[in-house]
């Protein structure tokens, strides 16, 4: 299945904040649901981690379970949530309900204002199909570049059956006409996990490692 170059709706700086928020529903029922949230909580609570960086937070509800999750298991943990858009930001404020261990940052993946090393863990969850290639190099070198640890990146897997359960998906759960356009889409320009491999060797990631996960998603962390 070859990779497919075209925008989604969410993307348009000109979409409805009210769509974008339904829409955001959407994601966050379907990461409950189908693996989401689950490989990214496995991997941070492996490791060292108290300050966390994630590009593309979107409506931060990863943000939100690590931190119920830190919480439960008596760690501390802080965080700061980095989009490119102030409404999608705002919506990721209201959601979450003025918690003083989440920050907002607005700033550029492929750019981002922190020096070297100044977290531990930087997440990337379902953002990096939104970049095509040199973008994704560019984003994935400043992940490796201000983590001390490791860079994490979770995202759909491109295959035709994937893309077939999105379609399903969409056509049963789907609540924003923006998820029923996005959702296959994504899938569609959602990287393999060899390519997400190539694209963090390219970056300079040491030993990227990307693992399938249930329910057609990768988890990609650098072995070293």
């Amino acid at each position: 299945m070859q990779r497919v170059t075209a925008d989604e709706l969410m993307d348009d700086p000109r979409v409805d904040p009210a769509e974008l928020a339904r829409n955001f529903d959407d994601i966050e029922r379907a990461n409950r649901w189908f693996g989401g949230v689950a490989p990214v909580l496995r991997e941070v609570f492996a490791r060292p981690a108290e300050w966390l960086l994630d590009v593309g937070c979107g409506s931060g509800d990863i943000p939100r379970a690590l931190l119920a999750e830190a919480r439960r298991r008596g760690r501390r943990l802080e965080i700061v949530c980095l989009d490119r858009s102030e409404t999608v930001l705002d919506i990721a404020r209201q959601r979450s309900h003025g918690d003083a261990a989440l920050r907002f940052t607005r700033g550029d993946g492929a750019s981002l204002p922190f020096p070297d090393a100044s977290f531990d863990i930087v997440t990337c969850n379902l953002a990096l199909h939104h970049f095509e290639p040199e973008e994704a190099i560019a984003v994935l070198r400043e992940m490796r570049r201000v983590a001390r640890v490791t860079p994490l990146v979770c995202d759909l897997s491109r295959s035709p059956l994937a893309h077939a359960a999105s379609r399903l998906y969409v056509a049963l759960f789907a609540t924003s006409p923006l998820t029923r356009h996005d959702g296959p889409l994504s899938v569609q320009r959602a990287y393999t996990p060899a390519e997400a491999e190539d694209l963090a060797r390219s970056a300079g990631w040491n030993l990227p490692s990307a693992v399938p996960q249930p329910f057609f998603r990768m988890m990609m962390h650098d072995g070293l």
